[in-house]
């Protein structure tokens, strides 16, 4: 990995639209000169998230998160920022300078691109097969068998694993993939014997991406029932790949997403491929493991309406309980389908026809009303000692979710539903939270040591004069250029006050105020509390009548903070019990004269 520089980081955002970044994400709406939208890093339903195209930066008011388009992604995705700019970078066609500055890092960055090359490679010999080779007839009669031909398996990239380990591992040979890279990389495995043997063999075969539609890891079923063999063999966690870190297919789905606010929640990777074919682009599922607070927190990013569509039947319930759980705390709205028992969307399209399955999504009701309607069909609501049961398990569900309003309506509701006594439901509720707090705080006791934990710096104070120089300096080019005349006057009053640092680095970078992708540039190259400290602040690039008589003011203001701040030092040291007397008189008569001069300032 290497250290990007600076130059590289503008002509990065000078070729980046950030209104088409953000709205790659989010459903913008034109505000005036600006768009808007609601927040994807706090909860709110009046929109405040700003982006301006202008100066290529977005802000909201509610939360006061803000940068560039940079920091947009890195905030959207959990990414580094310099993983982040090589993102933007290769979408722009850019290259970047980089200099090679940890040895460590950088061979870990090797590896990584190492695993993603052998999957791609592999997603494309697979691929391949399906569609030519005489051995996957099977295969290709298998997808044919559940409605799909050749167009879905190119747009899904579908493909088929030989039946022999020896010719997965000749191909693997001819393309140059070391030994190691395919058993890194999950693709391969090592016997006892020590001889290498391919993990998938005469599978259909379905790549799994990230959320940058890199191929990271496969999910391999199986084209005929076998006696103990599993109907999917997924890809093993490796360096590119945490299951429950990946949602499938929300390279696809997350522009639908961002622009309808919808995301459709499935259970496996066929009903999702199902509803994308059938027009529902927003749907995307977990990977081969229970829904994880880490897919709560990425699906909550992009959706505020949450329609889950899982089996009827008990694990079906359960699966959709542990989504709803996950979700709630975020303050999405969730909904369920209510799937005839025995179905899931694939089957019920082909048996009802997609439009009736899309209208079934359109109208999907409440999470809670089709839980309740689901107990009373199983008989769960007929005598008071079920119904007490299940009232118990909806309070701990309604306790999980953050939006008190909403919690208190959905309470009521169920409590109408129920023929229950609201303030008795309301009751439970709060008990069960103050068990469910109690249990996280227990949790949290048994985490991670606390030196583990990232830490979040607050940003950096700053003396209000040096913040108007700041501000003036990034705001108007001859405004710059007039501090930078006065450098000299101001490089004591710059060490002495809070901020001072920020105030020279920006004068030995002098970004330039005309450009927007300069200023975003050098805010990115800062640490991150000196880049909060000067988002706080205005840095519109506002006219300013009269830049001359502005700076002066600015100046002097800077010097007489300096020369207070002196002041204060002094008072202080006089008052100080181990200054000596003579010490002491010399103080004094130095603070007199400094207050006279700061009299005449």
């Amino acid at each position: 990995m290497g250290r990007i520089d600076e130059d590289s980081i503008r002509r990065v955002l000078e070729a980046t639209n950030i209104v088409d970044v953000v709205g790659s994400y989010l459903s913008l709406k034109r505000a005036g000169s600006r768009w808007k939208a609601c927040c994807p890093f706090h909860n709110e339903k009046t929109p405040s998230f700003i982006v301006d195209q202008t100066r290529q930066n977005f802000k909201c008011f509610g939360c006061g998160e803000g940068g560039s388009a940079i920091t947009f992604v890195m905030k959207m995705e959990n990414l580094g920022f310099a993983d982040t700019v090589r993102r933007l970078a290769e979408k722009a066609g850019i290259t970047i300078a980089e200099e090679v500055y940890d040895a460590a890092e950088e061979k870990r960055r090797k590896a990584r691109t190492a695993l993603l090359v052998a999957h791609k490679k592999a997603a494309e010999f697979f691929h391949r097969l399906l569609l030519r080779s005489p051995k996957a007839a099977e295969a290709r009669a298998y997808l044919n068998s559940r409605g799909y031909g050749a167009d879905m398996a190119k747009r899904w990239q579908v493909g088929w694993a030989p039946d022999s380990s020896r010719e997965f591992l000749a191909w693997a040979r001819t393309e140059g993939l070391p030994d190691q890279v395919l058993i890194d990389s999950g693709l391969a495995n090592r016997g006892e014997r020590g001889d290498l043997y391919a993990r998938f063999r005469d599978r259909l075969m379905f790549p799994i991406n990230n959320v940058y539609g890199e191929c990271v890891a496969f999910s391999g079923r199986i084209l005929r029932a076998q006696e103990n063999v599993g109907k999917y063999v997924n890809s093993p966690e490796t360096a590119i790949f945490k299951k429950g870190d990946v949602v499938f297919a929300l390279d696809r789905a997350r522009g639908p997403m961002g622009k309808t606010g919808k995301a459709l929640l499935c259970e496996g990777q066929i009903d999702v491929i199902a509803c994308h074919e059938a027009g529902l682009s927003f749907a995307v599922a977990p990977l081969g493991t229970a829904f994880t607070p880490e897919h709560a927190r990425i699906l909550s990013r992009y959706a505020s309406r949450i329609v889950l569509c899982f089996d009827a039947d008990k694990a079906g319930m359960a699966a959709a309980d542990r989504a709803f759980r996950e979700l709630a705390p975020f303050g999405k709205d969730i909904f369920l389908v209510n799937l005839p028992a025995g179905d899931d969307p694939d089957s019920f399209m082909k048996r009802e026809g997609k439009e009736v399955f899309s209208e079934m999504v359109e109208q999907a009701h409440s999470f809670f009303e089709v839980r309740i309607e689901r107990a009373r069909e199983r008989g769960l609501l007929n005598d008071a000692g079920s119904s007490a049961a299940f009232a118990r398990e909806l309070t701990s569900l309604l306790a999980c979710m953050s939006d008190p309003v909403a919690r208190d309506l959905a309470t009521a509701d169920i409590a109408a539903r129920m023929r229950m006594t609201a303030d008795n439901l309301r009751g439970a509720v709060r008990t069960a939270g103050r068990r469910r707090e109690r249990e996280k705080t227990q949790s949290a006791g048994r985490s991670a040591p606390e030196e583990d934990v990232p830490q979040v710096l607050p940003p950096v104070k700053m003396n209000r004069a040096v913040a108007v120089l700041c501000e003036l300096s990034l705001q108007n080019a001859r405004a710059q250029s007039l501090i930078v005349d006065r450098i000299e006057e101001l490089l004591e009053p710059m060490r002495m006050l809070q901020g001072g640092e920020i105030l020279k680095k920006i004068l030995a970078r002098l970004p330039s105020p005309d450009s927007p992708a300069a200023i975003q540039a050098f805010l990115a190259s800062l640490p991150q509390p000196e880049r909060d400290a000067l988002h706080l602040l205005n840095l519109d690039p506002v006219p300013i009548p009269d830049v001359d008589r502005s700076v002066q003011e600015a100046c002097s203001g800077i010097a007489k903070a300096a020369l207070e701040r002196h002041i204060a030092s002094l008072k202080a040291e006089i008052a100080d019990p181990s200054t000596d007397a003579a010490r002491k008189l010399e103080l004094s008569k130095l603070s007199v004269d400094l207050k006279r001069l700061l009299g005449t300032m």
